[in-house]
């Protein structure tokens, strides 16, 4: 393969370059609008029965490594800070006993969409429409809470979550990988299941071919979840921590800690890298600008949803590759100020002057993050992908408690059974009977 110029970019990088700008631009634009009464639930004219069918069967095929990357997937949703706060919003989530009701009923929808024939009268089809309608809901009630609204952007990032692990890093959750026709089936499978649940196609990530999309998921991972999951605020580790909670007495290995350390290394951050293959290891390379990333800033800033929380996106959205860290500062208070606005640079910085009656970048991300009064964040911006990989490693699991390091290890360690038939069908026993007592749970 001939690596073209620093600059020139890929034919699959510039339809994923073009696709990202555009899908940012739609953060203004709504999912669905009016009411329930107004949505309408059918199929797409593209759709293709027989294709659809083997997507599903793709999952069935794979169901443990898809469903692991599907609670990771979870994780990286939460990581949004304006869709978290429409969460938090619906009450739904906030406790364990709430985020059990709402996910265990997540899970039996989306059991629902891979198992049922989709036609007019079907569970998977009721099962859409019941889920577009409430997203309706919690919507057009967090916009008259100044919460902002559910937009085409968001719904369309959350296919990832459902589907991007599974592309673009199946070989750390035990995924077959081997036949081109079966991916780009399940691709096609959340390409129907996001224009049903109200993704206009412009900004439906799952209609590109499959080079596209992997090089789409890879963009989203740099530019987007690689600094938001560095960033844990406080309401994060709250929500995810009640669903944790939730799953816990029907889902063995299951932490907060150890599940942010899964997520974590599928998105490949440094010091995650547990029993990965760091040949394997890949970061897109540079190519969005900076002022395309400051365009995009520029248009958020001002909008219900983002405004409360754009400290957070002044520091996820930048052109740099970073690495955040919370540094413990015991024996003095330390009142520098990380500018995440300054491009280019390393540390600590003293606070810039104005915005007198605004609350600075650093005092609402602190906020956010619950930073103590002896903490700080300390950024290291990356010059490139080849510096990037130099601080690969797997540091950070030495940091977790006992139990959460055992989590981890026999999670990675029954992942990587897949690859092995009597590992696999033990795995898939596993899972049947954690399947059975979660729909017994929901009363199925």
């Amino acid at each position: 393969m001939t690596i073209p110029p620093v600059m020139e970019l890929t034919a699959e990088e510039k339809e994923a370059k073009e696709y990202f700008i555009y899908l940012l631009s739609a953060m203004n634009k709504p999912c669905d609008v009016g009411t329930a009464a107004d949505l309408e639930t059918c199929l797409p004219t593209w759709f293709d029965e027989a294709k659809f069918k083997r997507g599903q069967k793709f999952y069935n095929d794979n169901r443990f490594g898809i469903l692991q990357a599907n609670f990771c997937g979870l994780m990286v949703l939460l990581a949004d800070p304006k869709g978290l706060r429409i969460l938090e919003h619906t009450n739904k989530s906030s406790t364990t006993e709430s985020a059990r009701k709402r996910y265990i009923s997540t899970f039996m929808h989306m059991n629902d969409w891979y198992e049922c024939d989709l036609v007019p009268g079907s569970r998977s089809w009721k099962s859409l429409s019941q889920v577009r309608r409430m997203h309706l809901s919690a919507s057009n009630s967090a916009k008259k809470r100044n919460l902002g609204f559910i937009n085409q952007s968001e719904m369309a990032l959350t296919t990832f979550g459902f589907m991007g692990f599974a592309i673009v890093r199946p070989h750390l959750l035990g995924i077959r990988y081997d036949n081109r026709e079966d991916r780009e089936a399940f691709v096609f499978f959340w390409a129907v299941i996001g224009f049903m649940l109200g993704v206009q196609d412009e900004y439906n990530m799952c209609l590109f071919r499959l080079e596209v999309v992997e090089m789409i998921c890879h963009t989203v991972m740099r530019y987007v979840f690689v600094p938001s999951l560095q960033l844990e605020t406080l309401l994060l580790r709250r929500m995810m921590g009640a669903v944790v909670d939730a799953f816990a007495p029907y889902m063995p290995l299951v932490s907060y800690e150890s599940i942010l350390f899964m997520t974590r290394r599928l998105v490949g951050i440094p010091g995650y890298q547990y029993m990965v293959d760091r040949e394997k290891e890949y970061i897109c390379r540079p190519i969005i600008s900076k002022e395309e990333m400051n365009d995009v800033l520029e248009f958020l800033t001002p909008r219900d949803g983002y405004r409360q929380v754009v400290a957070m996106y002044r520091a996820i959205f930048t052109e740099k590759l970073r690495l955040y860290t919370v540094k413990e500062l015991p024996d003095e208070i330390n009142h520098n100020y990380v500018d995440m606005a300054m491009a280019g640079t390393n540390g600590t910085y003293t606070q810039l002057p104005g915005e007198e009656d605004q609350k600075s970048s650093e005092s609402q991300l602190r906020e956010l993050m619950g930073l103590k009064h002896n903490q700080e964040l300390v950024v290291t911006t990356v010059d490139d992908e080849s510096e990037w990989s130099t601080y690969r490693n797997d540091s950070k699991l030495e940091l977790l408690p006992a139990r959460d390091q055992t989590n981890v290890r026999w999670t990675i360690q029954s992942l990587n059974l897949c690859n092995t038939t009597i590992g696999r069908f033990a795995n898939e026993t596993v899972l049947s009977l954690i399947l059975y007592r979660l729909r017994r749970l929901h009363g199925k």
